[in-house]
């Protein structure tokens, strides 16, 4: 008598589109790997306008990215993709703090970093990697300095930015790794905290699947296994 299996339902993949030298596609590429996320990705060369052809705008109408998919399913944008892949991941543990003082601290550092740090380091980004000038690079140090200077003071004798590893972490991380492939790393050497914290956060697994600088310059990225 024949004996039939049930066909296995194949598991459906995920792919995220983003762009190497993009602090908020280098955070997806952390959260997917802190939350055990089986990721595949696509390089979307956002310097070359592909977030302006038609074909991504029918996708992505106003041109956000990071742009991730599963499925039938789809969603844009840095926060929209984070949130997804911390709650899709493994495990029932979520890094947002369940404390509200801490989960307070987390949305103000993120913050901090997005509107206060990120421009900056995007221009030096482009200027040092891809050549491309298009502001101040003085005044982009002046105002990463400043910023830095106070989250150094606030992480004194913390492990994490707030409490356990949380999004804030994850935020900064982006950032500081991009800064180092800018060629001003000294700006993290130099203020004690900052670089305990970073030294910290290089060592979780998930570090070492960022894009390195030849990765960062040929328009590389590798997807999350």
């Amino acid at each position: 008598m024949p004996f039939f299996r049930k066909k296995k339902k194949e598991a459906v993949r995920m792919t995220m589109r983003g762009f190497p030298g993009d602090a908020n596609t280098c955070k997806c590429l952390l959260m997917a790997a802190e939350k055990k996320v089986k990721l595949d990705v696509e390089v979307l060369d956002v310097l070359g306008g592909a977030c302006d052809q038609e074909a991504y705008r029918a996708i992505s109408p106003f041109g956000k990215y990071p742009y991730l998919e599963e499925g039938d399913f789809s969603t844009t944008s840095v926060n929209a993709v984070l949130s997804f892949l911390d709650v899709r991941g493994e495990g029932s543990s979520l890094l947002n703090p369940k404390k509200a003082q801490l989960f307070g601290l987390q949305n103000y550092w993120g913050q901090v970093s997005r509107k206060l740090c990120e421009p900056a380091v995007d221009t030096l980004v482009k200027a040092s990697i891809y050549g491309i000038e298009g502001g101040d690079l003085d005044a982009a140090r002046a105002q990463v300095a400043t910023v830095l200077d106070e989250l150094n003071s606030f992480i004194d004798n913390k492990e994490y930015l707030v409490g356990e590893y949380s999004f804030a972490d994850v935020h900064w991380t982006a950032v500081v790794h991009m800064l180092t492939l800018a060629g001003d790393q000294d700006m993290i050497t130099s203020r004690s905290n900052l670089n305990a914290w970073f030294g910290r956060v290089k060592a979780r697994s998930s570090y070492a699947g960022l894009p390195s600088l030849d990765d960062v310059k040929n328009k590389q990225l590798r997807s999350v296994a």
